[in-house]
């Protein structure tokens, strides 16, 4: 009987001991640890101040994309709701507390995703809203898409993968694409000019062709995208080669334009459209 009974104790003393740190499991889980430790800041790539801004300033875009489509005719309520959240999430970036700044950010996009659903359906079922292209906010969201899809969008040497930095970029572009009706994306490959020009074509086309695979994994439509290679012929610039002018030639450039706009206006979209009868017509 003491056999049991000091057996009993044993495995009660071992199971309290083998309960996780604080913050590290149950009930005591947190969102987030500030500060960062060194494995941690190597894991974020960038600064948890720089992460929280860049998400917020994506999130405003979102709900000025929802205001300039008339959301405020279908769902006042839900609308103000929602910049009184923005509002508190400004104030807590302003105060710089961070981990309450982070941890409002993950509501308020859940709820955004979740507004945007309800007034798709509610326009639909009343055609409350009236349609109208508000320009300045549409300028800012395709500027914004443009931005992301060409920050942090080198490759490593002989590689095509994408970086983990880059893919929250291609994310959060993916996001505001996804509110966006005629919208169209070219992705042109580029490599640095080390190897040789026949390889270099098919590493460019692969680079371009993961960009698209990732923004079709989160969301964007495969008919919208259109991947070019150019190779090593257009550097990035003109400066002499090192390995950091080489690591800035190993990139994927995306050109955001409008699908449904015949005459494209930008010289860059005109040359590379050439430029893609150019490689057709070889093929053939």
């Amino acid at each position: 009987m003491k056999a049991h009974i000091f057996i009993i104790i044993t495995l009660f003393l071992s199971g309290c001991a083998s309960w996780p740190d604080e913050g590290q499991g149950g009930w005591a889980e947190k969102y987030q640890n500030y500060p960062l430790d060194d494995e941690q800041k190597d894991l974020n790539y960038t600064q948890p101040e720089e992460v929280v801004r860049s998400e917020f300033e994506h999130l405003v875009l979102k709900l000025e994309l929802l205001k300039s489509q008339d959301i405020k005719a279908c769902m006042p309520a839900q609308l103000l709701k929602a910049q009184i959240y923005e509002n508190r999430i400004r104030r807590l970036i302003a105060a710089q507390m961070w981990e309450d700044a982070e941890h409002d950010l993950l509501i308020h996009y859940h709820g955004l995703n979740q507004l945007t659903q309800h007034f798709d359906t509610v326009q639909q079922l009343t055609q409350c809203a009236v349609v109208k292209e508000d320009k300045p906010a549409l300028f800012s969201v395709k500027k914004q898409i443009t931005d992301l899809l060409n920050s942090d969008n080198q490759f490593a040497f002989k590689a095509f993968e994408i970086t983990p930095k880059y893919a929250v970029r291609l994310a959060q572009a993916a996001d505001l694409v996804k509110e966006l009706e005629s919208i169209s994306i070219l992705l042109v490959g580029h490599t640095d000019s080390m190897g040789e020009m026949a390889s270099n074509y098919e590493l460019a086309l692969k680079r371009a062709e993961t960009v698209k695979h990732w923004l079709v994994v989160y969301g964007v439509p495969v008919q919208s995208i259109t991947t070019l290679t150019q190779g090593s012929l257009k550097p990035y610039s003109d400066e002499p080669q090192t390995d950091s002018v080489r690591h800035s030639d190993r990139r994927v450039e995306a050109i955001v334009l409008d699908a449904n706009t015949n005459n494209l206006q930008d010289n860059k979209a005109k040359s590379l459209v050439s430029w893609t009868k150019i490689i057709k017509s070889k093929q053939e």
